[in-house]
């Protein structure tokens, strides 16, 4: 049995879990060896290892097996252990919180002792007291609150230090309770050598504990041409119990399952009420397990130039990989550590939007194709407009070729007014029936300098009576859309300087003796 000493090279996160790539090396002689590569996290799905193997020596990979072994310290000895630690930290701090109370009373003893100015005036009147005296009285209590002071600083610094001991100690005793802390996974790799030479075994297992969401920084250039500058990021977070220092990684967005079932259903029954036996459990697919196989030596691929910062982007049916350049350090903290996948730019249509109903304000709007190889996930998006943050959105998942819609906030440059000018209730009853009329007229004013296109969207009722008519009687100019639920929306092109008023009129018809809500 070779114990083999394996580091981790690269590292596949999923948005859930992450595969680890770890290898190791050793000089073998021709016969059978188990290769034992110890101290695997306890965040390991054992089913998912797989091992191959390369180099000078002929061999042949006959299995791996992943195995747990108990701790070689007894939980029980190290829970005592700790347990003094603790014991022994309450101890110093209780002696240190005696110290802190006497200092203070020797403050007060000071304070008190100057604060009987009455006394030493009388002395130096009298001439029992000299000034010299007092001076020196003076300089000493100085003396002594300047080591007072040291003191104080040098006890709350033990005490920070002493509770952050007491704080990884607890820690350490409660995951003692946690049987998974009792074992540690090994894996044997089973070779049998038929010619000497070196041989590199590559290890593979799923882990738990991580994952990646993606985030955005969208940033609007104002140039000739504007242009939407993608910062894409991912946050990468991990809990696997070893530390990832300078790994090839890659972000996939596949979901992978280690046991794979396929949900039947049961039959849907309905009928009197009748005691049915419980119905049988959905039969389960196991996912198939790979067999070992024939490694010959292989030469490692020649390194490659990386020409640009950015992920590289494959795809694989529904899933899309992008492989970090760069070597990549994620400790085991749990934080959130940024990994740029790319930057690039895209070209946004820009036009404004106004909804002058809800708030009298006009918005800009960029849509865009997204015309880089990456598909955007779902996730948060910081947005800017040059270096002025305008808001916080989400963006929806994005293929390659899909568009996107952002609101970069109001622009004060063009002004929004809508009023009511028309409120009538016809006096002629038509058939028993009453006719109200309204009437708005929404005002856009440009101070922009160039010619913009703006969507102005505003809507009349809608009737939830068969007894209650409403028709929009004239609108100028005519609406660009009319949706069924009376959503008015228009497309107009302002020059810059330009003034542009909207009108629209509708009726609502209903009988004299119902009462209609919601009206204006």
């Amino acid at each position: 049995m070779t114990e083999l000493q394996t580091s981790i090279i690269a590292v596949t996160v999923y948005p859930d879990r992450a595969r680890v790539t770890r290898i190791g090396g050793t000089e073998l002689e021709p016969g059978l060896h188990r290769l034992v590569i110890a101290d695997l996290p306890n965040t390991i799905e054992p089913d998912s290892v797989r091992a191959a193997a390369r180099g000078t020596a002929r061999a042949r990979l006959l299995g791996v097996d992943v195995l747990r072994e108990h701790l070689t310290v007894s939980p029980a000895d190290r829970r005592q252990e700790l347990e003094r630690q603790l014991e022994d930290i309450e101890d110093r701090l209780g002696y240190l919180a005696r110290l802190s109370a006497a200092i203070e009373q020797e403050q007060a003893a000071l304070d008190g002792l100057l604060s009987e100015s009455e006394f030493f005036a009388r002395g130096l009147a009298f001439g029992k007291t000299a000034v010299a005296d007092l001076v020196t009285l003076l300089d000493g209590y100085r003396e002594r609150v300047d080591k007072i002071c040291s003191d104080e600083v040098a006890i709350k610094g033990l005490v920070r230090d002493l509770k952050r001991e007491q704080e990884r100690a607890q820690r350490e005793l409660d995951e003692l309770h946690d049987t998974q802390k009792r074992v540690r996974y090994v894996a044997a790799v089973e070779v049998e050598v038929l010619q000497a030479g070196h041989l590199t075994v590559e290890l593979t297992a799923v882990v738990a504990g991580a994952g990646w969401e993606p985030l955005y920084d969208l940033r609007l250039v104002e140039e000739e041409q504007p242009a939407l500058e993608v910062g894409y990021l991912a946050q990468v977070t991990q809990r696997t119990g070893e530390d990832w220092e300078d790994v090839a990684l890659t972000l996939s967005t596949a979901r992978p399952s280690l046991a794979e079932t396929l949900p039947e259903l049961d039959p849907w029954y309905v009928g009197p009420p009748v005691a049915y036996a419980a119905a049988p459990a959905p039969r389960k697919r196991a996912a198939p397990r790979l067999a070992g196989e024939m490694m010959m030596a292989a030469a490692p691929a020649p390194p490659m130039e990386v020409e640009e910062v950015q992920a590289t982007v494959e795809s694989s049916g529904t899933a899309v990989t992008y492989a970090v350049p760069a070597p990549t350090t994620i400790p085991a903290d749990g934080a959130a550590h940024k990994v740029t996948v790319a930057r690039f730019r895209l070209a946004p249509q820009m036009d404004y939007v106004t909804v002058p109903k809800l708030v009298p304000a006009a918005y800009r709007r960029a849509k865009v194709a997204n015309e880089s190889p990456y598909t955007l996930l779902p996730g948060a998006a910081n947005i800017f407009a040059g270096d002025e943050f305008v808001g916080a959105s989400r963006l929806e998942l994005t293929a390659p070729g899909g568009e996107l819609e952002l609101f970069l906030g109001a622009d004060d440059r063009l002004k929004v007014e809508r009023e009511l000018t028309r409120r009538e209730v016809d006096k002629k009853l038509l058939r028993d029936r009453r006719r109200l009329r309204y009437g708005y007229e929404i005002t856009l004013t440009s101070s922009l300098p160039d010619t913009a296109q703006v969507t102005v969207q505003d809507q009349i009722p809608v009737s939830r009576h068969e007894d209650i008519k409403v028709r929009l009687e004239a609108a100028e100019p005519r609406p660009t859309e009319q949706s069924d639920l009376n959503l008015l929306e228009w497309v107009l092109t302002l020059a810059p300087g330009e003034e542009r008023t909207v009108q629209f009129e509708f009726t609502v018809e209903h009988p004299r003796e119902m009462s209609v809500t919601g009206l204006p």
